[in-house]
């Protein structure tokens, strides 16, 4: 009884942190150039001191942060939608990946869809594309995690399995 607690507690809190992903992406979607573009700047800067410590910062651009920015936040979406997809069935969670995958690109599309209706920004088909990139790794991603999952499990169960066939 305490397990199925837990394990809906999980699923809400991992459907919340999806739900505010998205929210987080769009919002920012909504931004107009101006205030998009001294966010970026200022990311951007921190960025670009972290990696000058390495001799790298001269490599970086604005635009590749901008891009790499996108990616990443596209990629924790994928991973949460495919782990909302686990709170489903723990077992294959694989099964939903056309779910996963179909809603992922709805979330990039209507990403771009709203820059189109905001000051100095432009949806742009190459940014559906890097997003929905960035969808697909955390989605390859988590399934990786959850077959390790599995399969640790697995391997803790037949070890069980194994001490309780020898105690009898």
């Amino acid at each position: 009884m305490k397990d199925k607690r837990a394990s809906k507690r999980f699923s809400v809190i991992i459907f919340v942190l999806t739900a505010c992903m998205v929210l987080f992406a769009w919002v920012h979607s909504c931004f107009p150039a101006d205030l998009s573009g001294r966010e970026s700047k200022g990311v951007f800067e921190l960025i670009y001191n972290f990696f000058g410590m390495f001799g790298l910062g001269k490599h970086l651009t604005e635009h590749l942060i901008r891009k790499l920015a996108h990616f990443s936040e596209f990629t924790a979406i994928g991973a949460l939608m495919l782990s909302c997809a686990y709170c489903r069935d723990r077992f294959r969670p694989q099964r939903f990946i056309a779910y996963v995958l179909g809603a992922g690109l709805m979330t990039t599309v209507i990403d771009e869809t709203i820059q189109l209706f905001v000051e100095g920004r432009a949806g742009m088909i190459v940014d559906v594309w890097i997003d929905f990139g960035g969808v697909v790794f955390g989605t390859l991603i988590m399934l990786g995690i959850y077959a390790i999952v599995r399969r640790k499990k697995k391997k803790k169960g037949d070890k069980d399995g194994e001490k309780s066939a020898a105690a009898e």
